[in-house]
């Protein structure tokens, strides 16, 4: 497994690469300091110019690149404001997450082919390490969650605030379970986007 401090050291925004007029992650994603629930857009956003308060943003936001702006293997049909879906990378007990935030206003964002199609690709490099997988391929949209695997896609219902998605392989069948959350869990926009 890579070291995951080493990764988040060295991530970089894609030469050429910027947010220009996209400000979906200002919808998608919920800022705990600003009172801004997901789904909502913020207060201080101007959709589709940017943040009225840039210079003073919270943390949580400062930190953020969404995956289309670190990972030079996602081409243009990946930018946020163009596909609808905000790609992000993390990292829990050494299994990495590939999350899909589809922007609810588009839920059929993800299952437009070009997007589908890739995110099956990256699912079926998939390979199990003794009962677990090393990378699963999650879709967010609101507080509903699929997981989609290299054979099917599993649609886990809404997973609640105190509930979490556990994925196993057992005896050559993966296993996709909504569990009560044991420790809190990092808000899906806190870490940092590792290059895909």
């Amino acid at each position: 497994m890579p070291d995951v401090a080493k990764l988040a050291a060295e991530t970089s925004v894609v030469p050429g690469r910027s947010c220009g007029t996209c400000t979906l992650c200002c919808k998608v994603f919920p800022v705990p300091d600003l009172a801004k629930p997901a789904g909502k857009w913020c207060q201080h956003c101007q959709p589709g110019k940017g943040c009225r308060i840039h210079e003073t943003r919270p943390q949580v936001c400062r930190k953020f690149f969404c995956g289309w702006m670190v990972s030079p293997g996602l081409g243009p049909e990946w930018k946020p404001e163009r596909c609808k879906v905000i790609v992000q990378l993390l990292v829990v007990d050494d299994i990495f997450w590939f999350n899909a935030f589809v922007d609810e206003g588009y839920p059929a964002a993800w299952q437009r082919p070009e997007i589908y199609n890739r995110l099956k690709q990256i699912a079926s490099g998939n390979a199990a390490v003794g009962d677990k997988l090393r990378l699963v391929v999650r879709v967010h949209i609101g507080k509903r969650q699929i997981v989609i695997l290299p054979d099917r896609d599993v649609g886990a219902g809404t997973v609640g605030d105190d509930e979490e998605l556990t994925v196993a392989a057992r005896n050559g069948t993966v296993e996709v379970r909504k569990v009560k959350r044991t420790r809190p869990g990092p808000p899906a926009n806190v870490a940092p986007a590792f290059s895909i």
